[in-house]
């Protein structure tokens, strides 16, 4: 056998394999990242529906589950600043039976929108709240 042609196609097989290694690899991590980037944005996506239906109502009793659901949701998924926020809002809502969630939820919004490449808005939001016979 001739080593002249052999030596040359052993190192582009070789230089071929770890690419595709290499590429694999790579490729995987890629989908592993964005799978969670999708399953973060799903979860604050929810967690922004609850809070937006709970807030500026008179009575949470009947909404505490969702109340509830989307604090957690934050605290696992959420920002460093919006972790503190949800935060600041349980225990100013354990003292004072009543707090606003409009800053909270203007942040989830805003980060939301950021990783969806969504322009940013105006950061004042408006609520429709139907009184139900």
């Amino acid at each position: 056998m001739n080593c002249q042609l052999l030596i040359p196609l052993l190192v582009t097989t070789i230089v071929a394999v770890i690419g595709w290694f290499f590429a694999h690899r790579l490729a995987a991590a890629r989908d592993r990242e964005n799978k969670r980037r999708e399953q973060r944005i799903h979860y604050l996506v929810e967690a922004f529906r609850r809070l937006a239906t709970v807030g500026n109502r008179p009575d949470l009793s009947e909404f505490a589950d969702e109340l509830e659901s989307a604090i957690a949701d934050i605290q696992l998924f959420g920002t460093p600043e919006q972790i503190k926020k949800v935060q600041a809002f349980t225990k100013e809502m354990g003292e004072k039976h009543e707090v606003s969630l409009n800053d909270l939820l203007t942040d989830l919004r805003q980060n939301l929108r950021k990783e969806l490449g969504l322009p940013e808005v105006e950061r004042k939001m408006w609520w429709l709240r139907v009184k139900r016979k």
